[in-house]
């Protein structure tokens, strides 16, 4: 039963607050980021979002197979509005049934204050700070199409690294006695004393003067509507999830 409530309210919770940023996604962000696509450079392609394999059936008695492999992206226009805010919708989801799992393990074992949706805004603050504004602040800001960046897996290394010990900062400084405040505050900076990778060159890929210019615009545009879109996102959030934990979730020893 209990897994039935986080389960149905995680679903509830993400797929309001993932339709919100996908809309305001699609508003704000998308028409930058398809601005900054008109200035990438002939050798660089767009995200590739899945590969298919196209099979041929013949009408031989063998069924004989023809393999296409090819690169699929969803179409400009509604059909890629449409994958969007799919994405946005299962990616809310996600992080509504780890927010509202762990809200409920609060409720049952913590001492401090039970979660409701006042105090769940915070715990979005904080979901905001551990994905979003420690590992950008320090170093992986988001990009917009054709900007020079570090390796992926580096990147991608470095922003798991920075995801998990800010959330295990943040977690000693709340619930950790006094004496080990100073503890969660060291875990927190250890990413950004290792540094995030970065490129041998800052810049984009398109080296012309006019492309630049309208690159380094779109890409202060382009953080500030991702930062509005993610305060909008994990505030949302943190909520709902506050509201459906002290509503429909109780955990019991």
């Amino acid at each position: 039963m209990v897994f039935r409530n986080i389960l149905l309210s995680a679903i509830m919770v993400g797929l309001i607050s993932g339709a919100l940023y996908g809309t305001f996604q699609h508003l704000q962000i998308s028409p930058i980021i398809y601005a900054a696509e008109e200035f990438e450079v002939a050798e660089e392609s767009a995200p590739v979002v899945a590969v298919v394999e196209a099979h041929s059936h013949g009408a031989d008695a063998h069924g004989s197979h023809h393999h296409d492999e090819e690169a699929w992206g969803p179409e400009d226009g509604f059909e890629r509005m449409a994958y969007t805010i799919g994405a946005d919708v299962a990616v809310g989801i996600a992080f509504a049934l780890f927010m509202i799992s762990f809200m409920a393990l609060h409720n049952l074992k913590a001492s401090k204050p039970k979660v409701d949706a006042l105090s769940g805004a915070a715990w979005g603050v904080a979901a905001l700070m551990i994905f979003f504004v420690a590992p950008a602040l320090f170093g992986l800001h988001p990009e917009v199409p054709g900007t020079e960046a570090a390796v992926l897996q580096n990147r991608q290394g470095w922003w798991l690294l920075c995801a998990v010990l800010t959330a295990c900062g943040i977690a000693i400084l709340y619930y950790a006695p006094m004496r080990f405040k100073l503890v969660g505050g060291v875990v927190a900076l250890t990413p950004h004393l290792i540094g995030a990778p970065m490129p041998e060159q800052h810049g984009f890929a398109n080296t012309d003067v006019a492309a630049v210019q309208a690159l380094t615009e779109l890409a202060s545009q382009f953080y500030l509507m991702t930062s509005v879109g993610m305060i909008l996102f994990f505030v949302v959030l943190g909520v709902m999830s506050g509201g459906v934990v002290n509503r429909f979730v109780r955990l019991s020893a």
